[in-house]
């Protein structure tokens, strides 16, 4: 083990170049011992090109990487395992239906006898065991994947890492999918590792992560590392204003919060409503009340499991309604499926936008017009592809969305943008209430600006809108009022006036008797 503090990764003018594109111009980063050092940037800044390259996943056309002072040259990500390399994946790669055991061992199966299949399950047990312990972690090697939380899994996976001998992990946004208590185990065990010696590359868009765990932060643009700060030096201002290039007052930005009128009616009422959860580990929704009125964002937040995306789907007829009613624009309704919410004109934008809210392998074009087919095909039923074109064209411009052309496969764009153009689905159908699920999860700085401001200009232009969040700076920066629950109950419901992050928290946390 180097010494804490020696440079024990190194990397000196990188440059990778695709077709079209300079993804990294001569970047140069170097990694200490014991050091947690953050890389952030907006996407398409370089991060994962780095990270890729970092580990032998991709190559460089240009520049050099030194390991422990040699230089070395990666073929495959297992000529940077055997270097102490290894990367932690921001989704789950353990194999579900395998113990924990079994996943630690995965990369080097161990057998009784070399060369037959006899597995040696003690060993298995050993090595998870003490890989296990010296991160503080009580789990039974022998539980199965599938059984663990996704914070659990994550652990596991970086359990894995020091099986392998890693000097140098990688962690690529390991905190998009926890809860703030998994978040918190999260950040015990990365300072577990920085007391070990280990060397980490936290790869993140919260800042604010940034300045809880990190000893420095570098700060790529365009491919262009634009400066690496010690964080005793430097304040989430200035690294903001160092990703995005300009000043990031846009992302503090306060929308003036809507009054409703004395006289004026809601265009939504739900009262009592009570639902059974679709899946066997959904939340049950338990007697909701709540009003949503014209020109208004109604936050509704929560922590993992307090029922926000549930009351969504419950809305648009993907949650069964056991008890209650609703009422839109004073008429009671049934919705028993999207296609039904769509009539009345409500639309859900899901919280999954890659897996429920996009098709990855179409067009640009052909993911805006999807919902709205019947107004571009012809008598015979024919799709116009002009009118097509020109719909598209039309929300690529209203919304910013960044995309090659809108022929371009949708998979092919940045979160932020993926965003976009759900949005724009979502507005071709002319609804009146939208309901965003997690609308910045997974984007970047410069991409949440935008897309909260795309939010705050909908309701000034008369949409209702419905906000399911768990980002308490996003609801407080929106909303007009603010509704939480906890596991399917709400616990308060509040005029956003003088509320402070402290007294949310405290409300999402209050605990439900059952």
């Amino acid at each position: 083990m180097p010494a804490s503090g020696a440079v024990v990764l190194e990397a000196r003018g990188i440059v990778k170049k695709f077709p079209g594109v300079v993804a990294l111009k001569k970047v140069d980063f170097n990694l200490r011992s014991g050091e947690v050092h953050a890389l952030v940037g907006q996407n398409g800044a370089g991060k994962s090109t780095f990270v890729k390259i970092v580990n032998g996943i991709l190559r460089p056309d240009e520049g050099e990487i030194r390991v422990f002072g040699k230089k070395v040259f990666f073929k495959s990500p297992a000529d940077a395992k055997r270097h102490g390399i290894t990367l932690v994946h921001q989704e789950i790669t353990l194999v579900p239906h395998m113990s924990v055991a079994e996943n630690i061992s995965l990369a080097r199966i161990p057998t009784k006898i070399k060369g037959f299949g006899l597995l040696d399950k003690k060993f298995m047990e050993e090595l998870a065991t003490k890989v296990l312990d010296e991160l503080g972690l009580h789990l039974n090697p022998w539980i199965k994947v599938k059984e663990l939380s996704v914070g659990e899994q994550q652990l596991v996976q970086i359990a894995r890492a020091l099986a392998e001998n890693a000097n140098i992990i990688c962690l690529d946004e390991p905190t998009s999918a926890l809860t703030p208590a998994e978040v918190e185990r999260l950040f015990e065990v990365i300072n577990v590792l920085r007391r070990q010696g280990k060397a980490i590359i936290f790869i993140t868009h919260h800042i604010d992560e940034v300045f809880r765990i990190a000893d420095r932060v570098t700060i790529l643009r365009d491919g262009h590392k634009i400066a690496t700060l010690p964080i005793s030096e430097t304040d989430p201002q200035e690294v903001i204003k160092l990703m995005l290039g300009r000043e990031p007052e846009q992302f503090y930005i306060r929308r003036r919060a809507h009054r409703v009128e004395e006289k004026q009616k809601p265009i939504l009422v739900v009262k009592n409503l009570s639902t059974q959860p679709a899946k066997a580990r959904g939340v049950r929704l338990k007697d909701i009340s709540f009003e949503l009125y014209p020109n208004e964002i109604l936050g509704v937040v929560g922590l993992l499991g307090s029922g926000k995306t549930e009351l969504g789907k419950a809305l648009i007829g993907m949650e069964k309604v056991v008890k209650g009613e609703i009422l839109f624009k004073g008429r009671r309704v049934r919705i028993k499926s999207p296609i039904d919410a769509l009539k009345l004109g409500i639309f859900y934008l899901p919280e999954d936008r890659q897996k429920e809210g996009l098709v990855l392998l179409m067009r640009v074009r052909e993911n805006i017009v999807i919902s709205s087919l019947k107004n571009i095909v012809n008598i015979l039923g024919v799709r116009r592809i002009n009118l097509e074109k020109k719909i598209a064209s039309e929300w690529v411009r209203k919304l910013n969305i960044v995309t090659p052309s809108i022929d371009a496969k949708v998979m092919n764009l940045s979160g932020g943008n993926q965003q976009k153009v759900v949005v724009a689905k979502a507005l071709q159908v002319r609804p009146q209430i939208l309901i965003f699920d997690e609308p910045t999860m997974g984007i970047d700085v410069g991409a949440k600006v935008e897309i909260r401001k795309i939010i705050a200009d909908l309701a000034n232009k008369g949409y209702s809108i419905i906000l399911l969040s768990s980002d308490i700076d996003e609801v407080l920066a929106l909303a007009d009022r603010i509704l939480v629950l906890s596991k399917g109950v709400k616990v308060a419901s509040l005029i956003n006036e003088g509320i402070t992050r402290d007294e949310l928290m405290r409300l999402m946390s209050q605990s439900i008797p059952p």
